[in-house]
């Protein structure tokens, strides 16, 4: 695995943004000051540092960054590096078709003005950077255990929908065929309901009430001033569903903000 500086203007953020995510998905520790710096931070010495440690600079060449000064500072670190350990440090890649900085002429550069090009030019920086080091591999006997662990939390889970499945069907038992239809249907449009309409939902004058069904008609009542639900409700005297209701609503909410 490589380390890289990414040497860039503000203004070619977006750019060392989207190569900074590839290079670190392809395995390379990247240093992008946005994510390394923070704030009470001496800019020259957190940079400074940065540029000690990589193993290679790469400069990301614009008419915004050559005109920088904190990448000329960077650049100029970065080749002195280069010097004294006879070795290549600096990884020109251009963005926009820019003269390359004296120090820079004769380097091979990575060509990144057209943007279908994007794959090659990176395949090539990745070429210049190495092979990152695989990540070790297990043992046996550790895909022995973690096979193990696996069929057990599987076990657990088939377990607890075996179980949930159960508490559902004795749950629905006794209801009509038009209430369970509409439990069944709420529930697929708002699983995080489900409890409360398989254990609370009822008919109200042979009209199923449903959770969100409730709280919809509560919501057009308060801007309305009514919903004919509530003539439902008192002429069939379901208020004690429609408390029990909303206390379990309300209790999944608090469950939820814990």
């Amino acid at each position: 695995m490589s380390s890289i500086f990414l040497s860039h203007s503000h203004e070619d953020k977006a750019f060392a943004r989207r190569l900074a995510a590839d290079l670190r998905k392809a395995g390379h520790a990247v240093w992008i000051d946005e994510a390394e710096i923070n704030i009470g931070d001496s800019l020259i010495a957190k940079i400074r540092d940065g540029l000690d440690r990589v193993d290679f600079v790469a400069a990301v060449l614009s008419s915004s960054s050559i005109k920088s000064p904190w990448v000329t500072q960077e650049l100029d670190i970065a080749s002195n590096r280069e010097i004294e350990e006879g070795r290549v440090v600096v990884l020109p890649l251009l963005l926009e078709p820019v003269p390359l900085p004296g120090f820079l002429k004769g380097k091979y550069y990575g060509d990144f003005t057209a943007p279908d090009r994007y794959g090659e030019m990176f395949s090539l920086l990745l070429r210049a950077l190495g092979k990152p080091e695989e990540p070790p591999k297990p043992s046996e006997e550790e895909l022995v255990q973690l096979r193990e662990q696996l069929a057990a939390a599987k076990a657990a889970a088939t377990h607890h929908q075996e179980a949930l499945q159960a508490h559902q069907q004795a749950a629905l038992h006794g209801k009509s065929e038009k209430l369970v239809a509409a439990i069944t249907k709420a529930n697929q449009s708002f699983p995080l309901h489900a409890p409360i309409n398989t254990t609370h939902a009822f008919l109200a004058c042979n009209t199923p009430v449903t959770l969100d069904y409730l709280l919809w008609a509560i919501a057009k009542s308060e801007r309305k001033g009514a919903h004919p639900l509530e003539v439902l409700v008192s002429m069939d005297n379901k208020w004690p569903e429609v408390a029990a209701m909303l206390d379990a609503y309300e209790s999944l909410l608090s469950s939820t903000e814990d």
